[in-house]
């Protein structure tokens, strides 16, 4: 008896043990299971759309939605600020599913603040992750608050008929922040804007002309991903297919990706080596705005030309391809619509002081680029 009581005992010992086991072993799978993914990359897309471009911040909303595929390391934000709904941060969901996080009363989108304010949130979220930002609005690359009377073409976003400049969208973000921003607007890829954002961004993706409707939208619908990961280039290469493969005036893109680690040594390049006081003929330098406006030139072609020699030239070209990694230009730019010819395409812009804009000229002394190369 005392035999089989002891093994009776040993019985219960076991199989009460083994049953800890694996419930502590169920129960530690399941925490492991829970606990979340890091997250190490997040887009952060800035729709200012506050303007004659609503329907199109609603386009490229949903295109995004429908375009992204999530992934628990990585995010898409999105501000958004249209005619007819709230300014809204939005966050892009698993099956393809829009979460609120936070909704706002009406608001100036082109308030440096309120991008400013956006950015913080953004990088509270997610305070250990790589961030890009991709920017769509109105755009006139550097120019000024209400330099142009078209009503098509304006600073950096627009909303309403407020702008911020350049200046402003530059100070609203705190230095290192992004790897790369993406400019679905006009006039973007301007040595000015890209000088100005150096310390703001490792990459900028931006285009020398305007940019035709509806833009990056079909893009959005299957290279969204290429955005979030980190690669601009593949989806700038995408979105200029998606143009050149068109008929007509629609067959018109100028797109480059621009590295910023070089611009400071070219500034020191075109300081040293250019003659900024030799009057040249302008009309015959490649341009990129329609209707012969002439405040886009191509940044070599200008450049280039107040340089004495052809080592010169070769060496300028030299750090123009090692700071432009990527470019791409249909033959012509809507050439029914006052567009024009594309010869050159360098993949940066310039202005050029002009007699007829003397307030333009005023302006572009204040800026970074400018003061760098007439130190």
């Amino acid at each position: 008896m005392i035999k089989k009581r002891h093994i009776k005992i040993y019985k219960i010992v076991t199989y009460t043990t083994a049953f800890i086991f694996i419930l502590w072993g169920s129960v530690s799978c399941t925490k492991e299971d829970n606990v979340p993914v890091p997250v190490k990359k997040v887009l952060l897309v800035y729709l200012a759309a506050d303007n004659s471009l609503s329907g199109e911040g609603h386009d490229k909303m949903e295109a995004i939605r429908q375009g992204w595929i999530t992934i628990p390391d990585s995010r898409v934000l999105i501000y958004q600020d249209v005619t007819d709904a709230s300014p809204r941060l939005l966050e892009s969901g698993v099956n393809n599913t829009i979460i609120t996080i936070e909704e706002y009363e009406f608001e100036n989108s082109a308030d440096p603040q309120i991008l400013q304010r956006v950015i913080t949130k953004s990088k509270t979220l997610y305070p250990q992750a790589t961030f890009n930002l991709l920017v769509f609005s109105h755009s006139s690359g550097w120019l000024p608050v209400g330099s142009y009377n078209n009503p098509s073409l304006r600073s950096v976003v627009m909303d309403g008929k407020k702008e911020m400049e350049l200046s402003d969208f530059a100070a609203a973000i705190p230095d290192s922040t992004f790897e790369y921003i993406a400019f679905e607007a006009c006039h973007m890829a301007g040595v000015e804007v890209a000088y100005q954002l150096r310390d703001k961004a490792r990459y900028i993706a931006a285009s020398s002309a305007e940019i035709i409707s509806p833009g990056f939208t079909n893009t959005y619908q299957k290279h969204i991903g290429e955005l979030v990961y980190g690669n601009p280039i593949k989806f700038m290469q995408q979105a200029f297919d998606n143009f050149d493969k068109q008929t007509g005036y629609i067959r018109s893109a100028t797109f480059s990706v621009i590295k910023t680690s070089g611009l400071e040594a070219l500034a020191e390049f075109i300081q040293a080596n250019c003659n900024m006081n030799e009057e040249i003929d302008i009309s015959d330098i490649q341009h990129f705005d329609r209707y012969n406006l002439q405040m886009f030139f191509d940044f070599s072609d200008y450049y280039s030309r107040l340089l004495e020699t052809e080592a010169q030239r070769q060496q300028l070209k030299k750090q123009i391809d090692d700071i432009v990694v990527w470019k791409a230009s249909t033959p012509n730019f809507m050439l029914q619509y006052g567009g024009f010819t594309i010869n050159q395409h360098s993949g940066l812009t310039t202005y050029i002081k002009q007699e007829q804009y003397t307030r333009l000229n005023d302006s572009y002394t204040a800026l970074s680029w400018y003061k760098k190369i007439n130190d």
